[in-house]
């Protein structure tokens, strides 16, 4: 099993390399110094890798939680990476619904600080251009 300062003094070599842990995770460090968790697994006959984050942002303990969140996963009969594909679609679909409701927000902010901004100068939603509709003229 890897020691916390293994993971630290894991240097890039000329090709990438990986320095293993324990079911199926792993340290990959590549030639420009990255360091990044993996888990190999088998689903449905088939070999994946899931990506589970990247030293030293996902510490060796963080890692290990989400390995055994994946594993879990897998016990269920979900595969973990599409799990994780779905909850970044419903993340990017909450981030995008909040992003057009924050813009809509925005606007009519903008258009309120407008039009009070007419009145308070005395001006006209018609201006300088024309009457606006129903005035007397």
């Amino acid at each position: 099993m890897l020691t916390d300062t293994q993971v630290r003094g894991a240097k890039p070599g000329e090709r990438a390399r990986r320095i293993t842990d324990r079911d199926g995770l792993y340290l990959q460090v590549d030639p420009r110094g990255g360091r990044y968790w993996r888990f190999n697994y088998r689903f449905s006959g088939k070999q994946k890798t899931l990506a589970l984050g990247v030293y030293p942002d996902v510490s060796l303990a963080k890692a290990r939680v989400r390995l055994g969140e994946a594993r879990e996963l897998l016990a269920d009969g979900i595969d973990p990476s599409v799990r994780k594909k779905e909850v970044t679609k419903t993340f990017e679909a909450v981030a995008r619904s909040l992003s057009g409701i924050l813009c809509a927000r925005h606007n009519m902010r903008d258009r309120i600080h407008g039009y009070a901004n007419q009145e308070a100068n005395g001006s006209r939603a018609g201006g300088a251009d024309g009457p606006v509709a129903g005035d007397a003229g």
